[in-house]
């Protein structure tokens, strides 16, 4: 037998089809993971997008039966320069605009829902990410009432908050408790002080007790956040990490991402210079993953997100159900809407995808004229309809079967993505029962790889695309003709730079 793997050419990061026989990773059809984990709902670029498009098709975007809503508010501020980060090309050290900031991220979530069919709808949840939101410093406090205000924000609408260890204050977890927040996310990525300088983090973790002590018993689910895959980490570190992470009572939220090298072009040149230790070899990093999911699982964490899983253990029912489970990451389904506001977040709506600029100086200029700032090329008004398929492998709940008989119904999948679904199933990927889909264990170990390969023809080139992108600006970076800092992962200009030939200062 014969089965068919997604080999990466090193060169480019692009993923071509070959002829793959058993004995691929775990022997799926796989000989590596994913190399994009980040944005899965791109799709081609439209040079002929317009503005009046754009909004034409927030406006009609339908509120269909199995509708949704949630909003994402972006906050490009960090005192960080991690290597490893995708958002770092929005990321600026610039935090005396945060009054301003918070003035006009609120305004342009607002006025974002004002224009869709959902206002007034309930709003499934709230999630304020980064960057490092606690650098708004007080100016939470309108951000968080700001966003309680939104008609269709209710006492059963989850609020989840991201920070920063290094930078966050007590008086803004003051503010996470006053404003009920319901999640707070945090990121330590690893415990190895070794490879957390290789990745240009704080060597010490000597914030984490201090912070933990302040927020717990306050916030109903304290996350934190672990990656799989950095340089120089093994298989031992990344079981130590979680283990601790796990013993500690104060922590009943872990998510545990796997590293996308494609997203941080700052890491790709450090692995080709050799100024980085190799990332490790892909049958351990496919251990890590297999270890990260089993040992959770087998302790009694139950996944409730992409990459994260909640102990329950005294935690309330009600908080629970509250959990969205997907970090404003991307849409669930078709129907669902998905409000994002800030320099560069996008918005998901029924037949829309709307990215806004990266660059926080453009963003807040024209936020101020009255404008939105949108960039064009990356936004469309094309329908996504097979959305529920490809994106079930990110989706805790998995897809319904009666969602998923719907969509085949109205000809929204084609056969080939019947196909492909039906192989995954045959080896063990993906789980089908008479309430639907979803992954197996192993699954979990390939989400990304399954994600790619169940999305069409353009949406697999789109993804393609962006992680060949990221290795042409890593080899920029490398060869000096791209200057190693945050802005070289503004894609939006960089690229658009190199392409004219044009010098830029990154």
């Amino acid at each position: 037998m014969v089965r068919r793997a997604r080999v990466s050419d090193p060169s480019v990061g692009a993923s071509v089809a070959a002829p793959q026989p058993d004995g691929g990773l775990f022997h799926t059809r796989y000989a590596s993971l994913a190399r994009n984990t980040i944005d899965y709902w791109m799709l081609p670029d439209d040079p002929e997008m317009t503005e009046r498009r754009v909004w034409s098709a927030i406006e009609r975007a339908p509120r269909l039966a199995d509708a949704s809503l949630q909003v994402y508010v972006h906050v490009p501020f960090c005192a960080q320069r991690c290597r490893f980060c995708a958002f770092s090309g929005g990321n600026t050290l610039d935090f005396k605009q945060a009054e301003r900031y918070t003035r006009l991220v609120a305004l342009q979530v607002r006025d974002l829902l004002e224009r869709t069919q959902m206002k007034g709808h309930p709003i499934r949840s709230i999630n304020i990410g980064g960057g490092s939101p606690d650098l708004v410093g007080s100016h939470i406090d309108y951000l968080l009432r700001a966003l309680r205000d939104l008609p269709g924000c209710t006492d059963d609408t989850e609020v989840a908050v991201e920070f920063t260890l290094s930078t966050v204050s007590r008086a803004f977890i003051d503010a996470l408790a006053r404003y009920h927040v319901t999640k707070a996310s945090f990121g330590v990525q690893t415990l190895d002080t070794k490879v957390r300088g290789y990745m240009r983090q704080p060597r010490s973790l000597r914030h984490l007790e201090r912070v933990l002590d302040w927020i717990d018993g306050r916030v109903p689910v304290v996350n934190a956040d672990l990656i799989t895959g950095l340089p120089g980490q093994n298989l031992r570190t990344a079981q130590r990490d979680l283990q601790e992470l796990m013993d500690d009572p104060r922590i009943n939220c872990i998510s545990s991402y796997l590293l996308t090298p494609a997203a941080a072009p700052s890491l790709l040149a450090g692995l080709a210079t050799g100024d980085l230790p190799p990332t490790a070899s892909a049958p351990e990093q496919a251990l890590m993953r297999l270890h990260t999911y089993g040992t959770l699982q087998r302790s009694g964490w139950i996944r409730r997100g992409t990459n994260t899983y909640v102990r329950t253990d005294g935690l309330d029912p009600r908080i629970l159900a509250r959990l969205a489970g997907n970090e404003c990451i991307g849409a669930s389904h078709y129907e669902a809407f998905l409000i994002a506001a800030g320099p560069q977040a996008i918005s998901y709506l029924p037949g829309a995808r709307v990215e806004n600029a990266v660059n926080i100086d453009r963003w807040l200029t024209a936020m101020e004229a009255g404008e939105h700032p949108f960039h064009l090329p990356k936004c469309s008004d094309l329908a996504q309809r097979d959305t529920a398929l490809w994106a079930f492998p990110l989706r805790w709940e998995g897809l319904s079967q009666a969602r998923f008989d719907r969509m085949r119904t109205s000809n929204a999948i084609t056969g080939t993505q019947l196909e492909t679904l039906a192989g995954l199933e045959r080896e063990g990927l993906v789980v089908h029962s008479s309430k639907g889909y979803e992954l197996s264990l192993l699954g979990e170990v390939f989400m990304g790889h399954l994600v790619h390969d169940l999305k069409q023809d353009a949406g697999r080139q789109a993804v393609d695309d962006y992680v060949e992108e990221g290795h042409v600006l890593g080899k920029a970076i490398s060869a000096g003709s791209v200057v190693d800092s945050n802005r070289a992962n503004d894609r939006q200009v960089t690229l658009s730079l190199l392409n004219a030939g044009r010098p830029t200062d990154g």
